[in-house]
């Protein structure tokens, strides 16, 4: 697979297409829709139907080495391989290697190893969506990602990949 070998070799990887063009510009729509003083719901459905589509959480998996992975939620969660969707047509990723990625392209880098900065890019270019292995005996985790769930207004509805990359269910 040329993702993996990218990784190995560059501490990159493009996954094309891992989100369908749907679930892009839908989330894109709404965020962009949103009143500045409004506060970005990390729980909305379309964030979620974006972290549970079945292409974005494989190729965490492959990348990460394990099945059991949580999606990302809060800046004190480890993260030391992230991600993110593109957003845009055409945009130039800053690499060793340029790439280009395009609407619903997964982006995934090794932090430590690539020194990119996907915030500095055009508004509204990435969505970050990054996972991690689970960590189910990390109690003081655990409970603060279930009570970020539970203090949401806009509980999004979970499929059963859902609730384990929450961590509501175990693996």
């Amino acid at each position: 697979m040329r993702e993996m070998e990218c990784w190995k070799q560059y501490g990159f990887a493009l996954f094309p297409r891992a989100v369908t063009h749907f679930y892009a510009l839908r989330y894109l729509l709404w965020v962009k829709e949103l009143p500045v003083d409004q506060p970005y719901d990390i729980h909305h459905q379309y964030l979620w139907d974006i972290r549970m589509h079945e292409p974005v959480y494989e190729a965490f998996s492959e990348i990460l080495g394990t099945t059991a992975l949580w999606a990302h939620l809060c800046p004190g969660e480890p993260a030391a391989v992230k991600g993110a969707i593109c957003l845009q047509q055409s945009v130039q990723v800053p690499v060793k290697q340029w790439s280009i990625a395009n609407i619903g392209d997964l982006f995934i880098y090794n932090a430590e190893e690539c020194r990119i900065d996907l915030d500095a890019m055009p508004d509204y270019s990435w969505l970050p969506m990054t996972y991690f292995p689970a960590a189910p005996d990390n109690r003081s985790l655990l409970k603060e990602r279930l009570r970020s769930w539970k203090a949401s207004p806009n509980q999004a509805y979970l499929s059963a990949r859902g609730n384990k990359l929450l961590g509501s269910e175990r693996w």
